[in-house]
């Protein structure tokens, strides 16, 4: 007599029945929009202007000394970013290193090809290890990182603005776009404010847990008393990932690789400018093209990140080189940068699945000592 299955796995299934049609009309609307995004960053981009790819007479003009300086840098970059997450996760749970760099090559590739950010959930979902690290705890480290990177970008974009000097008359357009050169100091203040408040909000979170939760509860209770309560567990549970913070062994590591990061990114900007004839960009200028860039990435995406790269850099450029150069020499700059970019995510993460593939991490390096899941 064949097994009758349990009410429990009847309504599991029923319910995982009903999920996927849900799931599917999700992906559908993703893909439309990702489809209609493309459509109209390659309109704009054609209104200003702006060519996709550059002649073959312009590329042939690279410098390759300088074009191989500026991958390796980026590559740097890319690695290091991947490397400081290990910081985060370390006061939460023991993960093996070599878990934790392939899981963030493969997260940001998903993050980088899936639309509007849906791969931000891939790193808590597989970081998380049921009892020993929870995806919430996971999912802190990385609104952290976010967080901090936001602060660090915004106010390294606000140093190049006063240290840079820009063109006199400040340009009106950038390229055949109605759009003034202003607009990127005044975005710059806003982004910095809004990432400073959104740091000090983790914070009280963290360290005055009882009295942030009152006060989300007290304000988010005027208009729903459950929501309240769920979205003061969840900016809690979230706020764990800043327990770096109280460890310096982590902390000040974790900064200074940060720092240096971005350093070798803005030599890297440097590098690509020289390799394309656009050797008067100085340093000052290179971090407010990179802090334009960094402030396109933290933008919900269409696959690849496509227009929102290509419209940072050129808006970045349009502040301090010529309009003639940023349309010639700018262009291949644009298109250099997009194309390595997505080649070294993608090698990376390629590199990341092949090591997953092939080779296992020793279970005596997996979580251990850390939090049950909240």
């Amino acid at each position: 007599m064949s097994q009758q299955p349990s009410p429990e796995t009847a309504a599991s299934g029923a319910d995982e029945t009903r999920a996927q049609p849900s799931r599917r009309w999700r992906n559908i609307k993703a893909t439309v929009a990702s489809v209609v995004i493309i459509v109209a960053f390659v309109w704009v981009l054609a209104r200003g202007g702006f060519p996709l790819i550059p002649s073959r007479a312009q590329l042939s003009q690279v410098n390759t000394g300088y074009l191989l300086g500026f991958i390796a840098l980026l590559v740097v970059t890319q690695t290091t970013r991947y490397a400081r997450h290990h910081l985060l996760i370390a006061p939460l749970a023991k993960v093996a290193f070599r878990k934790i760099m392939t899981i963030n090559a493969i997260g940001m590739a998903l993050i980088t090809f899936l639309p509007l950010r849906i791969g931000e959930m891939a790193r808590p979902a597989m970081l998380r290890e049921k009892g020993h690290l929870s995806a919430w705890a996971v999912a802190g480290t990385v609104g952290a990182e976010r967080i901090l990177d936001g602060v660090v970008f915004s106010l390294m974009l606000l140093l190049g603005l006063g240290l840079a000097t820009p063109q006199d008359p400040p340009p009106d357009h950038v390229g055949d776009l109605p759009v003034p050169v202003w607009v990127i100091p005044r975005t710059a203040s806003i982004a910095a404010l809004v990432f400073a408040i959104a740091f000090v909000v983790m914070c009280a979170f963290y360290f005055y847990r009882s009295q942030a939760r009152r006060l989300t509860e007290r304000v988010v209770g005027v208009v729903s008393q459950r929501l309240a309560q769920r979205l003061a567990d969840i900016v809690e549970r979230l706020s764990d990932g800043l327990r770096f913070m109280t460890d310096y062994r982590h902390s000040l590591p974790y900064l200074a690789i940060t720092l240096f990061g971005v350093s070798c990114n803005v030599l890297a900007l440097d590098s690509l400018a020289h390799a394309v004839g656009l050797s008067e960009l100085t340093f000052a200028q290179s971090l407010v093209v990179l802090g334009v860039l960094a402030l396109g990435f933290s933008a919900p995406n269409a696959p690849g990140f496509f227009g929102m790269v290509q419209l940072a850099l050129y808006a970045g450029l349009a502040c301090y080189i010529a309009p003639e150069k940023v349309a010639n020499e700018g262009s291949v700059f644009v298109f250099i940068y997009y194309v390595v970019y997505l080649s070294i995510i993608s090698l990376l993460a390629g590199i990341a699945l092949l090591v997953d593939l092939f080779f296992t991490v020793d279970p005596s390096e997996g979580p251990q000592g850390a939090s049950p899941a909240a």
